[in-house]
Formats: C-alpha cells, sequence, structure tokens
C-alpha cells in the first residue's frame, strides 16, 4: 500500500519497526576485547539496524577505545575514539559491539559508556 505525500508524489510502503534504547556504562580492566552488545539470535536477521553514541571518560592520551561491529566474526565497522572523545554511529547488519582498551588494567580500568537504539524491521 502506498502514500501520498499531498503534493501527488507516492512513496514505499510503510514499513513498521521497534525501537529500543539501551545505556550501559563501560569498565575495562584489560586490553583484550570485551562484549559490550550481543544482539538476540532470533532477531539478528529481522532487519537490524542501530543508532547510537559510544563516550571515552579516560583522560591520558594512551587510553584510547577502539569498538569493532561484527557479525559473526566479519568485521562490519571499528571506530576508534581518544581519550575524552565519544563519537556518534548509525550502523546496520551487525549482532555483536566488542571493545578494546589501549591502556586497562585492574588498577587503572579504562571508563566509558554506550547508549545504542537498535531498530528491528517487524511484518
Amino acid at each position: 500500500m502506498g502514500c501520498t505525500d499531498g503534493m501527488g508524489f507516492t512513496c514505499c510502503p510503510e514499513k513498521e519497526f521497534v525501537q529500543d534504547k539501551l545505556c550501559c556504562d563501560i569498565r575495562l580492566t584489560t586490553t583484550t576485547a570485551t562484549t559490550v552488545y550481543i544482539l538476540d539470535s532470533s532477531i539478528a536477521c529481522a532487519g537490524l539496524f542501530a543508532s547510537g553514541m559510544i563516550k571515552n571518560c579516560n583522560t591520558a592520551a594512551t587510553d584510547t577505545l577502539t569498538v569493532t561491529f561484527l557479525r559473526g566474526t566479519t568485521t562490519i565497522r571499528t571506530i576508534t575514539i581518544p581519550a575524552g572523545g565519544c563519537a556518534a554511529f548509525t550502523v546496520s547488519g551487525f549482532d555483536t559491539i566488542n571493545v578494546v582498551a589501549a591502556a586497562a588494567t585492574p588498577e587503572v580500568p579504562a571508563i566509558g559508556e554506550i547508549c545504542i537504539t537498535p531498530r528491528y524491521r517487524i511484518g
């Protein structure tokens, strides 16, 4: 079913989406990849796309965070965030988000925040 914008133009059929929003603090104590988001496998193929923000709360110049969006083991997108910085993103086709801190220890953890708004196509 099409729609009209009042000027005689028609557009694609309307799609229905479910939208969630979640925000989580990140606290890393090692320099190995840590999973901060994983998609439920029952909706992984339902047309997921997401937008959001990742913030690096660390202050030392060497405290970068590398964020990787994955589909299985395939990298979809990678973002490196400097200390004190943040990045916005819109990504589709992923099922996992991993974060690696360049300099994190149990004594001096890497701190950050992620807010993500995933959208799932339904119907």
